[in-house]
């Protein structure tokens, strides 16, 4: 048996807790991450008097240096282990964060961005699948919508306690509260996070099975006599890359790929711009704050309502759902973008649908690839995403300074939803039609054996 069918069919034990919680934690240092640059936008873009278009691009670099650290650092994190690729990723998010306060112009900002994404990037290639491996059967769709909520936490936090305090604090007192969060994401990556059993047992390396014993005994579990054949099979090669891209998962890899960068794209478009938008048409920086947080408290909502629902229907079936009403919804915000408080309660529904798309992203991605390619390929689908979510500030920012009207814009930036839950639809029938080909193969291959000769 497989140490992660063990444990997905054992009771949660007190440090399979602690590992997913602290799994959450350092995602909210994500979501805080991002959401904090939408809020301290009004007040940069005031104090260095610059455009759209640039705001667009410094909204857009940590994206950029998630990709390059999700993309690059997975690999090795198949390599060298996930624990020390989390800790690894809480220190640069905090030097990113440190730098970020004595930045004199924009591209000082876009540079402190840039880092700080790369932190982040290392921490979105590994988390996730810590927090599916460690989660049994019965709570792993729960902790998964928890997990992806946690984004949307660490927005509402940001705009709760420190969106207020800007206008007399002034804006880079959010990035000293980031050092701060940084430092705290990494005393708990030291202490808490684990590393994932899963690679332990697959990569049998010396000292693996003793490190694994030692984790399952902490689970208590008994000590296993050898690490699991089972655990071996499935990946091509010696690469995790190949594996990825094999014949039999490319299908799979390039749906994903097109689906997460087709959502992100609307995800930070939202995020990003709603606020700004809804600023400047009232000229109150102010209103950027609870502009994020009733798109975050939407999304917390929204993602925990999916993972309770997908408990009991395939998230398969729900997820392309949620993304067209979503769809719909952020549509209709640039009709009523200065109506308040309708426009702040139109873009909380709109978000509740089209947030919950990352958990249904989360359940389906880890799913697809076998251990020793799940952060690869877990890494590669979610730095590609962020393509979506680089170009997606920038284009927006584009359109805006073309004075393309608002209603528009935001109709265009609704669309990729559609795409992005035809690609779930495309999945499943991608793998239906592998497995009747397989199925079909299989029987011709047994009807081509000959009869055995009777015995006298």
């Amino acid at each position: 048996m497989k140490v992660t069918e063990l444990i997905a069919g054992s009771k949660m034990s007190r440090f399979q807790i602690l590992a997913v919680v602290t799994a959450i934690v350092l995602t909210v240092l994500e979501g805080y991450d991002s959401a904090m640059m939408v809020f301290v936008a009004p007040y940069v873009t005031k104090q260095f008097a610059s455009s759209a278009s640039m705001i667009g691009l410094v909204l857009s670099g940590a994206l950029i240096g998630m990709v390059v650290g999700s993309v690059v650092v997975a690999p090795i994190a198949d390599k060298i282990g996930r624990r020390r690729i989390a800790i690894v990723g809480t220190v640069v998010v905090a030097i990113g964060m440190l730098v970020s306060p004595f930045a004199t112009d924009m591209t000082g900002m876009l540079w402190a961005r840039i880092i700080t994404g790369l932190g982040v990037g290392a921490l979105i290639s590994v988390v996730g699948v810590i927090a599916a491996e460690y989660s049994n059967r019965r709570v792993y769709p729960v902790v998964m919508a928890i997990y992806s909520a946690a984004i949307n936490i660490g927005a509402v936090l940001g705009a709760i306690i420190i969106g207020p305090l800007l206008p007399v604090q002034g804006w880079r007192f959010a990035f000293w509260v980031g050092v701060a969060l940084s430092v705290t994401a990494f005393v708990l990556a030291v202490a808490l996070f684990p590393e994932s059993i899963a690679w332990l047992a697959a990569r049998r390396k010396p000292g693996s099975l003793e490190r694994l014993n030692s984790t399952l005994a902490r689970m208590g579990h008994d000590p296993l006599p050898g690490l699991p054949e089972e655990q071996l099979p499935a990946r091509e090669g010696s690469s995790a890359l190949r594996t990825v891209f094999s014949k039999q998962l490319i299908g799979q890899t390039v749906l994903m790929i097109v689906g997460y960068i087709s959502f992100l794209v609307v995800f930070y478009f939202a995020n990003s711009w709603a606020p700004n938008t809804l600023a400047a048409a009232t000229k109150n920086p102010a209103l950027a704050a609870p502009t994020t947080l009733s798109l975050g408290l939407g999304g917390i909502i929204g993602a925990l309502v999916f993972g309770f629902i997908s408990t009991r229907v395939n998230p398969r079936i729900l997820t392309p759902l949620f993304l067209i009403v979503g769809a719909t919804g952020l549509a209709l915000f640039g009709f009523i973008e200065t109506n308040l408080p309708a426009s702040l309660i139109e873009l909380f529904v709109a978000s509740f649908f089209f947030s919950a798309g990352v958990t249904g992203f989360y359940q389906i991605i880890p799913k697809l690839y076998p251990t020793l390619a799940r952060a690869t390929g877990y890494g590669i689908v979610a730095g590609a995403g962020r393509i979506g979510g680089i170009a997606s500030p920038i284009l927006a920012g584009t359109a805006f300074d073309a004075h393309m009207p608002v209603p528009a814009v935001f109709v265009i930036f609704a669309l990729p939803l559609i795409v992005s839950a035809l690609t779930i639809v495309g999945l499943s029938a991608l793998e239906s039609a592998q497995r009747k080909r397989t199925t079909t193969a299989e029987g011709a291959s047994e009807a081509s054996e000959p009869l055995a000769s009777p015995t006298t």
